[in-house]
């Protein structure tokens, strides 16, 4: 049902914003090195010459946690009216890996509040005992130049719901982020605008990109319970409303899955020995 990764790090979902003359881009990255989860290298690029044989690696490294993956994917939501179709693999799973999150605008200057919000969400970085990713295809009309008036074109929405070691409440940030920077107008850009506007009653936002011709969107955000379990999503070309309704049924979804736990999704390998008193 899913792909497992190794060790490395999680990258958990990059949004990322591009202005162009006359042209906007966007794209909205999840995953473990690629989109989805699949194994991250290390900020280096190195890998290792060769995996340590079972002798070693029983006798250098403590068993690794197991961890109910299932219950990760029973919290989320696959309605194809509000998500999209679900891409194969349709859900990846990972096990002990940091997550974090990006947010980066190019060809936009924030500044003050705004700068500083972004630059501490661009920063986060949190260890996690596992999770799972998916993604989804959503048809969106084509409103780009030249395109015929019923064109459409697919549009990616892609989820991520994990648990932290620690407790911890990652998402609160995109409380603040809309309030902080408002609308932001390009300096490289001609009449290019990025506008921030909170999804009313969630830890996410809607972010709107204009050139003046053509028009981008992204919702980012997510939320968490107990301090320990998380979804985090994004989605592209959506509108405030389309967001409101998904990333709401997401959150409601997780808080009914994970509500009554406190404990970990990990338990102790059979394998792994207790620890000396």
């Amino acid at each position: 049902m899913w792909v497992a990764a190794g060790t490395g790090q999680a990258c958990i979902v990059e949004g990322v914003m591009f202005v162009k003359r006359s042209v906007l881009r966007l794209a909205a990255l999840a995953g473990v090195g690629i989109v989805g989860l699949a194994g991250c290298a290390s900020d280096d690029g190195e890998q290792p010459d060769s995996a340590p044989t079972d002798d070693n690696a029983t006798a250098t490294s403590p068993a690794a946690p197991e961890v109910d993956l299932e219950q990760f994917a029973a919290a989320l939501v696959t309605d194809t009216q509000l998500v999209g179709v679900a891409q194969d693999p349709p859900i990846e799973g990972f096990v002990d890996d940091p997550v974090t999150m990006y947010l980066t605008l190019s060809e936009f200057e924030p500044a003050g509040r705004c700068a500083s919000l972004l630059e501490e969400l661009n920063s986060f970085s949190a260890p996690a005992v596992g999770g799972i990713s998916a993604k989804f295809i959503r048809e969106v009309p084509d409103r780009s130049e030249g395109s015929a008036t019923d064109a459409t074109r697919g549009a990616a929405v892609e989820t991520m719901i994990f648990e932290t070691t620690e407790l911890t409440e990652p998402m609160a940030i995109y409380r603040e982020i809309p309030n902080a920077c408002e609308t932001l107008t390009s300096s490289e850009v001609e009449g290019a605008e990025a506008t921030f506007t909170k999804i009313p009653g969630l830890d996410a936002l809607h972010l709107e990109i204009s050139d003046g011709q053509d028009v981008e969107s992204l919702a980012v955000g997510g939320s968490s319970v107990n301090g320990r379990f998380h979804m985090y999503m994004t989605a592209e070309q959506v509108t405030l409303e389309q967001a409101q309704d998904m990333f709401g049924a997401q959150a409601e979804k997780l808080q009914d899955t994970f509500r009554d736990r406190v404990d970990s999704a990990a338990t102790p390998s059979a394998t792994a020995e207790p620890s000396a008193e």
